[in-house]
């Protein structure tokens, strides 16, 4: 499968863009996930959606929510893909891989974590070819 990456040179350094689509409560949610040029750490994130209920699922597309994957790891310290995991109050998870859930949006909540784990395991042959 050939899926598309985004290269942007930052004065940060280089970054890779990820595309991802995936399916909320109401409808399709999408977005891009930049990935530092460790090809593991979340520099950016940036989602939408089709219909999700404004002030629960929509919340996915607001800066509060989005800010909170930048620095992010997608792969475990042995290098396996773990993802993120966008994770309800209270639930454990390792600090490096887990985002707040939205209260009240868990369908889309779960449907966004589903979301990047099955694009980014798509992508993950390409983010471990080419990390530093």
């Amino acid at each position: 499968m050939v899926l598309p990456v985004f290269v942007c040179d930052t004065e940060e350094g280089r970054k890779y863009v990820l595309p991802v689509y995936g399916a909320g409560l109401w409808g399709p949610i999408w977005g891009y996930v930049s990935v530092s040029d460790d090809m593991n750490t979340i520099f950016g994130a940036n989602f939408d959606h089709e219909g999700e209920t404004p002030g629960l699922g929509a919340e996915i597309s607001t800066t509060g929510f989005e800010e909170q994957f930048k620095g992010k790891e997608i792969f475990d310290n042995s290098g396996e893909l773990v993802s993120i995991l966008v994770a309800k109050t209270g639930q454990v998870a390792p600090e490096e891989h887990k985002v707040d859930g939205i209260s009240g949006g868990t369908i889309t909540s779960k449907g966004l974590e589903a979301m990047l784990k099955d694009d980014f395991t798509g992508y993950e042959a390409f983010l471990n070819k080419n990390k530093n």
